[in-house]
């Protein structure tokens, strides 16, 4: 009996046993398992997109970080663009500062509409023509193509039959005379009729001296024996061989040495006469006046020209008007 009770205990132990044993078998394969499930729910949820409170912190943040790195860009990109302006306003200043140079490289018509420094007290006076003329050519100004004779003999007195270049040089000595009376410096082109000086060089001489005022004295001629009276030729406006300054000066000069001529003479003032082809004018960086005193086809002229009384006049009349010009 005792041996029954004993096997009976043992199987009930083993029995115990290995429900335990199972039962623990159990429980741990559970536990296993319950991460498993766990684990799979929440990669389903979030493939789902039901992210947990971290992930959607994370994301959250991610954002964040996107947006703050874009203005970033966006930022840098605008400041680049900012100095774009400066640049492309500074790029019509580059290119006209570099063709400056080029245009003060750029050949200058010179010595064309060039003057010369004068001085006031420094009178040049030139008595048109000498006894033998000249017939070679000269430009008629700088760069000129046209040409003119060097010089001519002038015309000759219908009544006295005496040649223009005599006439223009007694009168020229009585007025270097005048103005060296007055103070004046005087250079004469020529003191004799035996010369030879083209009209070039003669405006050279009155450049050289830096005269203040370029006496140019001549008679006049007309197939109208009527026709009378003192004329001024001067530079007209838009000479292309002198300056704006020369053009107005010798205007004004030729009209005070008219009007002074014919207040002293009482001859007819025939005014001015403006002209662009006198080589004596358009060589001249001084300012300048030719005058022609008188008609010596004219007999009445050709008289009084000839006179020595009537010269004086003349010559007093001319540095009145030299002096109202100067002062």
């Amino acid at each position: 009996m005792k041996k029954k009770y004993k096997m009976l205990i043992v199987g009930l132990l083993a029995v115990l046993v290995l429900g335990i044993g199972i039962a623990l078998a159990a429980s741990k394969q559970t536990n296993t398992k319950q991460p498993k499930v766990s684990t799979t729910t929440i990669t389903n949820s979030t493939a789902k997109g039901e992210a947990s409170k971290e992930e959607k912190e994370a994301l959250k943040s991610s954002e964040q970080a996107l947006t703050e790195a874009t203005k970033k860009v966006v930022d840098s990109a605008n400041k680049k663009e900012e100095p774009a302006t400066p640049q492309q306003t500074n790029q019509p200043q580059q290119k006209q500062e570099t063709q400056q140079p080029q245009t003060q490289q750029a050949p200058t018509p010179a010595p064309v509409k060039q003057a010369v420094p004068t001085n006031n007290k420094v009178v040049c006076i030139d008595a048109g023509h000498q006894r033998y003329g000249n017939s070679a050519k000269e430009p008629i100004g700088p760069g000129a193509t046209q040409t003119k004779a060097k010089v001519t003999t002038g015309a000759t007195g219908i009544r006295s039959h005496r040649t223009e270049s005599q006439i223009n040089l007694e009168i020229a000595l009585k007025l270097q005379r005048i103005l060296q009376s007055r103070g004046y410096t005087v250079v004469m082109c020529r003191t004799s009729q035996d010369v030879n000086l083209s009209n070039k060089e003669r405006a050279d001489i009155a450049n050289k001296a830096h005269a203040g005022a370029f006496i140019r004295l001549h008679c006049d001629s007309s197939d109208n024996q009527s026709v009378n009276g003192v004329t001024g030729l001067a530079p007209a406006s838009g000479n292309p061989y002198l300056s704006s300054s020369i053009v107005s000066s010798s205007q004004s000069l030729t009209r005070a040495v008219v009007n002074g001529l014919c207040s002293a003479t009482g001859a007819k003032n025939r005014g001015l006469s403006l002209v662009n082809n006198m080589s004596g004018i358009n060589w001249t960086q001084v300012p300048v006046t030719l005058v022609e005193m008188g008609f010596i086809s004219n007999p009445n002229e050709d008289a009084n020209l000839t006179n020595d009384a009537y010269q004086e006049k003349v010559a007093n009349g001319i540095a009145n008007g030299i002096a109202s010009f100067l002062h």
